[in-house]
């Protein structure tokens, strides 16, 4: 018989990192969220949302956007069956997160918004969800 043990200390810094999140935030605008979970789920401008499991997540990657005018920052996940493409504004933090497999959910923002928030907050102008279709797919359907 196993048993689960529950740690005050864990549930403390759990706490501590929700609030944390919330004093960063005092304008109403959560761009991503974090806990224990075993899903992320991805919510778009329009309100789409689409859920994940991090257990078919291969691997993600950091970037900078071809626009070098601007400071955006690109997020790419790679699950089995999607590609994730995430672009905003001081993405390290979601992608730290993300690395540890903490990330609730990440919300997309218009970017009029992006000056509500301090300068070295994550913003999220855009989330893009697109199916990864199998390579042969042409060729048996020639």
């Amino acid at each position: 018989m196993s048993q689960t043990y529950k740690f005050k200390s864990l549930e403390i810094a759990k706490d501590d990192q929700k609030n944390k999140q919330a004093e960063k935030d005092p304008n109403g605008i959560t761009v991503f969220e974090i806990g224990d979970t075993r899903t992320i789920d991805f919510i778009l401008k329009d309100g789409t949302r689409q859920c994940f499991l991090y257990s078919h997540m291969l691997t993600s990657w950091l970037g900078k956007d071809g626009n070098t005018e601007k400071k955006e920052r690109v997020i790419k996940i790679f699950f089995a069956t999607h590609l994730i493409t995430i672009k905003g504004y001081c993405l390290d933090e979601i992608y730290n997160t993300l690395t540890t497999l903490s990330v609730k959910s990440i919300k997309s923002h218009d970017e009029r918004y992006a000056d509500m928030v301090a300068e070295d907050q994550a913003f999220v102008t855009d989330i893009n969800v697109s199916w990864k279709k199998e390579e042969n797919d042409n060729v048996n359907n020639s």
